[in-house]
């Protein structure tokens, strides 16, 4: 019963907020079109990376940053760049999951439901895409070639009990086909669904087999002798998502070297899918 009042406390503080801080955005090019919105946090290198991949191998696409970022510098750095590139950028505001201890599902939770709500809903685009400031398209693609005859799409969270959601880092949704608007992309730690889980019961529970596309996905190594249950890298159809380290109990020293390995080496990868030579020049800041 505690656990049940305190699920109804984040939400109502969350709802709250979101009431408090409503205000939609009028970007009146994005109606009726097809929207990637990049929810960014506090790590300008990626969302650089990601622009001029995006607007590469994805140009019929309208970009979007939502920028979730609680460094002040970091925002300023992430904002410059969308400018410099006449890319829309957004500040999320009143993330009340922000301050005192941290919790980064419940802050990308709000994050999202605050861009689906001012960007999304504000200004009716035929489909939209979430995805985390980490995952790069790599090769020419259309994501939303997934949406042709379904509703939803994207990575697909399964658990035992067959419920399932779709991983908010890359997660499409065809405004057009939804029969329902009222999305909650909040954690449902009640239930162990992290942050999106709570549309299972918003949305996902009432689609049938033909109303979603599972993207295709698998794990890659970061390095031979790194095992999986460090860290490693995923493939999500032509996508590379750079992840973070998966275990909470790796010592802080350790979390630092597989961090750096892994931002080497994504620097590697998109070198290959000749982004430009920037990537390798920035290579050299990182520890060996």
């Amino acid at each position: 019963m505690v656990d049940r009042k305190n699920h109804a406390r984040y939400q109502i503080r969350e709802r709250l907020a979101l009431a408090r801080h409503a205000g939609p955005m009028a970007l009146p090019h994005i109606r009726s079109q097809k929207v990637l919105i990049t929810i960014s946090f506090n790590d300008p290198q990626v969302i650089e990376w990601q622009i001029k991949l995006i607007a590469r191998h994805i140009p019929h696409a309208i970009h979007i940053i939502a920028d979730n970022s609680d460094d002040l510098a970091a925002r300023t750095a992430i904002q410059h760049i969308c400018t410099s590139t006449d890319l829309a950028y957004v500040a999320v505001p009143g993330n009340p999951w922000a301050k005192g201890k941290p919790d980064g599902s419940r802050s990308h939770g709000y994050a999202l439901n605050w861009a689906w709500e001012n960007i999304a809903l504000a200004n009716k685009p035929s489909m939209v895409a979430f995805l985390d400031h980490d995952i790069f398209p790599i090769q020419k693609t259309d994501p939303f070639r997934l949406l042709v005859s379904a509703t939803v799409a994207g990575a697909v969270m399964t658990r035992p009990d067959g419920r399932w959601y779709l991983w908010p880092g890359f997660a499409l949704f065809n405004l057009d086909r939804l029969t329902t608007t009222r999305l909650n992309f909040g954690k449902d730690w009640l239930d162990s669904l992290d942050t999106g889980g709570l549309n299972w019961s918003r949305v996902y529970y009432h689609l049938n087999e033909g109303e979603l596309c599972k993207a295709n996905s698998d794990r890659l190594p970061i390095s031979d002798n790194i095992p999986f249950e460090e860290a490693y890298f995923e493939r999500i159809d032509g996508w590379i998502h750079e992840c973070g380290t998966t275990s909470a109990l790796i010592e802080p020293a350790r979390r630092r070297f597989l961090t750096e390995l892994k931002r080497r080496h994504t620097i590697e990868i998109l070198a290959k899918s000749d982004l430009d030579d920037k990537l390798e020049t920035n290579s050299t800041n990182l520890a060996p």
